[in-house]
C-alpha cells in the first residue's frame, strides 16, 4: 500500500509537466514551452500553472531567465523505497545512482529539556549536539534533516560527523537496530527552509527516535523528505 496525502492540482500539474520532459526527451539546459503552449497543452488555468512551475524552481528543477523563458535546470528523480527499510538519506540518493550532497550545515551545542532528554534517555540539562542540514540529490532539494544527538556519542565518534549519521553512530560503537517513527505530511515555506527561494514545498516529516541493538536511543530526529523527490511505500498486514 502507497501512504500518500492528498494531491493538489499543482501536484498533478508538476508530474504531467515532468511526463511531457521525458516523453520530449529534454534535458538540463532545454527550454519548456511557453506559458500559453503549456495552459493549452495540459488544459489548465495560468494561475494553476504559475503556482506549479514556481514549486518546481524552488526545487531546483527549472530556472526562470528574464526575457528568455524557463529552463530545465535538473531531471527530476523519483527515489523509492519501504518506510521499513532503515536506510540513510545518503544511501536513497546513491541507489538510484544520483549524487548525495550537504548544502547547508549547522551544529549548535544545546542543553536537553525535559521532553529531550526522556527521548534520550538522559538527564535534563545534558549537553546534546543539534545537527541541521539540507540534503540534496544532484543538487534538487531531496530532504531536510534536524538530528539532535547527546554531545557524548559525537566526542565517541571523534567529532566528525560526515554525509552519514548511520556512519557516525558505527564509529562510536553503536550499530542502529530499529526507530519509532510518526509521520505526517506539512508544507515548508522560505521561512522555515530559505533554500526554498520565493516558493514553497509539500514535504513528508519523519519525527522518530533511533535506537541501537541494546534498546538504547542514539537521536532524536526531524526529518522532512521533498515530496518531490521521495516516494515510500508501506506494507501493512492484518493481524
Amino acid at each position: 500500500m502507497r501512504l500518500s496525502v492528498e494531491r493538489s492540482m499543482s501536484d498533478k500539474i508538476q508530474d504531467s509537466l515532468l511526463t511531457m520532459i521525458r516523453e520530449r526527451k529534454l534535458k538540463p539546459g532545454d527550454q519548456i514551452p511557453t506559458e500559453i503552449e503549456l495552459c493549452e497543452l495540459l488544459g489548465v488555468g495560468r494561475s494553476s500553472l504559475r503556482e506549479a512551475v514556481a514549486q518546481m524552481i524552488s526545487h531546483g528543477l527549472l530556472e526562470r531567465v528574464q526575457g528568455r523563458g524557463t529552463f530545465i535546470r535538473q531531471i527530476s528523480l523519483k527515489l523509492q523505497g519501504g518506510l521499513d527499510d532503515l536506510m540513510s538519506v545518503t544511501d536513497m540518493i546513491k541507489s538510484v545512482g544520483a549524487v548525495p550532497s550537504t548544502s547547508r550545515i549547522q551544529m549548535d551545542t544545546i542543553a536537553a529539556s525535559e521532553s529531550l532528554a526522556e527521548k534520550l534517555g538522559i538527564q535534563a540539562g545534558d549537553a546534546c549536539l543539534r545537527i541541521e542540514r539540507v540534503r540534496r540529490a544532484d543538487d534538487a532539494i531531496a530532504a531536510y534533516c534536524i538530528d539532535t544527538i547527546p554531545k557524548t556519542l559525537f566526542d565517541a565518534a571523534d567529532g566528525e560527523l560526515g554525509e552519514s549519521l548511520f556512519g557516525m553512530f558505527a564509529r562510536a560503537g553503536r550499530r542502529l537496530s530499529h526507530t519509532h517513527t510518526s509521520i505526517q505530511p506539512t508544507i515548508l515555506t522560505p521561512r522555515d527552509l530559505p533554500e526554498l527561494g520565493d516558493g514553497f514545498g509539500l514535504f513528508l516529516l519523519l519525527d522518530e527516535v533511533d535506537f541501537d541493538q541494546s534498546g538504547q536511543p542514539l537521536c532524536y530526529s526531524n526529518d522532512y523528505y521533498n515530496t518531490s523527490i521521495f516516494k515510500f511505500d508501506l506494507v501493512r498486514k492484518r493481524r
